[in-house]
């Protein structure tokens, strides 16, 4: 009997070394920045430099600007492809009008004019996508004080009602494993 409560003390205390705070997760407060680069964009975390997938990690946190941010990201996969579509027509009208034929080329110069009016339906497409993704980091940055105020008083009334004392063990936010006593 005493191996097995040396065992579980063992086994506590090596839980609660994993265990990290909440305070990199999305339950605390935190300010998002995104800025649009020519080739790449940075995401910042409360100023600090971050990747996507954080980004992202955070905004299911405000379930508005989530879905802001997934309807940015397909309208701009999508004007990819419509501006991919465009490039087609234009190459393929260049490349065609190379003939000698002056009623063969008018054909081919108005490929070249729509390929270039769908190129530009596709930057404009993008340029909503962006818009849409600006929106969500600032309902995230507007929204999420509320949130995080609302989660910390739904959070204490839920120990209110539980027992005096109750420990809990389980996944921490960060991917660690956790051990929480509540007295």
């Amino acid at each position: 009997m005493n191996k097995l409560i040396a065992l579980l003390f063992a086994f506590a205390i090596v839980s609660t070394a994993f265990a990290q705070d909440g305070s990199a997760s999305g339950n605390g407060k935190h300010t998002l920045t995104f800025d649009r680069g020519f080739f790449t964009n940075t995401y910042t975390v409360d100023g600090k430099e971050s990747n996507v997938d954080e980004v992202e990690k955070l905004l299911l946190d405000v379930p508005d600007a989530d879905s802001k941010w997934t309807t940015g990201n397909i309208l701009r996969y999508v004007s990819w492809g419509i501006a991919g579509v465009g490039g087609f027509f234009i190459g393929y009208g260049i490349a065609e009008s190379q003939s000698f034929d002056e009623e063969v080329v008018a054909g081919y110069k108005r490929t070249i004019g729509l390929g270039a009016l769908i190129v530009v339906a596709g930057i404009i497409v993008e340029k909503v996508g962006n818009w849409k993704k600006d929106g969500a980091i600032e309902l995230y940055n507007s929204e999420n004080g509320k949130s995080a105020q609302k989660a910390d008083s739904t959070q204490v009334s839920r120990i209110e009602e539980k027992s005096s004392f109750n420990i809990q063990l389980g996944p921490t936010p960060q991917g660690g494993f956790g051990l929480a006593f509540n007295f």
